[in-house]
């Protein structure tokens, strides 16, 4: 049975909101990129919407399931949280993401495809979701400080160009 998160294990709904926002931003630019990068892309693509559909699910409910398949989180949200059934074109994303799940490990006898091809379904999907979300959740992440994410601060360390 998978685990149950919830804010008392310091999970908060805004820093999953803005951590699959920046995946998803981070697969778009790979998509645009080096065939090589795809699979991370791919990857990416996956966690980043499994991510924004857990944001939504922590905000609504106070909870989550520790689970990564998209098509059953979305299910979860239209079951308790009233979201829209999907449509045919929503379930053909959420198929894709699931698929590139499994990018995570390299299998040859199941190889998994992905491509420039894919990025615009999935993109359109995203739109949808944060479109659907409820607004105070989306609106959070506005809220967002530049150069912080998830009660850390991100920083570039400066690099020593006189190394002797």
């Amino acid at each position: 049975m998978p685990r149950t998160f919830s804010a008392k294990d310091g999970v908060v709904a805004v820093d999953l909101l803005h951590c699959g926002v920046d995946h998803l931003d981070a697969a778009k630019t790979l998509f645009g990129g080096n065939p090589s990068h795809f699979d991370s892309a791919g990857y990416l693509a996956h966690i980043g919407t499994e991510l924004l559909l857990k944001a939504w699910l922590l905000h609504s409910t106070g909870q989550f399931e520790g689970i990564h398949n998209c098509k059953d989180l979305f299910e979860m949200l239209v079951k308790q949280c009233g979201a829209t059934s999907p449509t045919e074109e929503n379930l053909a994303a959420l198929t894709l993401l699931d698929q590139h799940e499994s990018l995570r490990y390299p299998n040859r006898n199941a190889p998994t495809e992905v491509g420039t091809e894919q990025w615009n379904l999935i993109e359109a999907f995203v739109g949808y979701v944060c479109r659907s979300m409820p607004k105070e959740l989306s609106e959070e992440l506005g809220k967002v400080k530049a150069g912080s994410k998830s009660g850390r601060v991100l920083m570039r360390k400066k690099i020593d160009h006189d190394v002797r």
